[in-house]
């Protein structure tokens, strides 16, 4: 954090950084993200904030004021990078149970539970079985599409995340499979109502190849980029710009 923190201040904004044995705190021009440090996926937390992942100019441009679905919540950390760079509401789904309450535990901390839902829920047609307990450090590798457990979460369409939401700006998707469902499925022109989106590929998961996925899109309206190589093996992330204007 300290890292994008100073980024922050050299461009302006009023920045400052709190840290102890219970928790990690970042606060930017007034609006604070805080960690309880029993709920940290550090490696996560690194790559949204000292990493990057999300840092993409033209999306936080128009970000201000607008709603996001984050899907792939995990302990919450993109859905408050996002708060702090001026979303307006956030709707941040994850399966896992206990990695879901500390996703409501980092926005209860931040004081944001007015702006980011947490959803424990797949992505899915279908409820989704998935370990009721499980390591918060791995779960940002966990997927759904190949995985069992004993509690049963509900599954929950993009059809159903739009009708939460009153201005559909970004949609970022790093759900370990779900992606392919959504961009190929029965739902997929619903997808025309965002004007960004953000998403990681994992063909090994699916058995579905990045041009597949990419010319659904284009058919879509949406000019894709790639944004390299995570550091999740084999897995690309790209950032998708709706180029056509909406209909009003």
């Amino acid at each position: 954090m300290a890292s994008y923190a100073c980024r922050l201040q050299a461009s302006g904004n009023k920045v400052s950084i709190d840290l102890s044995l219970e928790r990690v705190g970042l606060e930017v021009n007034g609006v604070p993200a805080v960690f309880n440090t029993h709920c940290v996926n550090a490696d996560g937390i690194g790559e949204t904030f000292a990493g990057g992942n999300y840092e993409f100019p033209e999306v936080l441009f128009g970000l201000k004021g607008r709603d996001v679905i984050d899907v792939g919540a995990n302990v919450g950390d993109t859905a408050l990078y996002f708060l702090l760079n001026g979303a307006r509401r956030v709707i941040a789904i994850e399966p896992l149970p206990n990695v879901a309450r500390c996703a409501e535990e980092n926005v209860r901390l931040s004081g944001a539970a007015d702006k980011v839902r947490v959803l424990n829920a797949a992505l899915s047609y279908e409820p989704a079985s998935v370990p009721c307990d499980y390591d918060v450090v791995s779960s940002r590798y966990f997927s759904t599409l190949n995985a069992s457990g004993p509690c049963k979460v509900p599954g929950v369409t993009l059809g159903d995340l739009l009708d939460m939401i009153e201005d559909p700006y970004l949609l970022k998707m790093d759900c370990e499979g779900c992606e392919a469902q959504v961009i190929l499925g029965s739902e997929r022109e619903r997808l025309r109502a965002f004007e960004h989106v953000v998403f990681e590929a994992h063909p090994e998961i699916t058995g579905v190849s990045n041009d597949k996925l990419l010319a659904s899109l284009k058919e879509l309206g949406f000019e894709c980029r790639p944004l390299g190589h995570s550091s999740k093996l084999h897995v690309s992330t790209y950032h998708c710009k709706n180029i056509r204007p909406k209909v009003a």
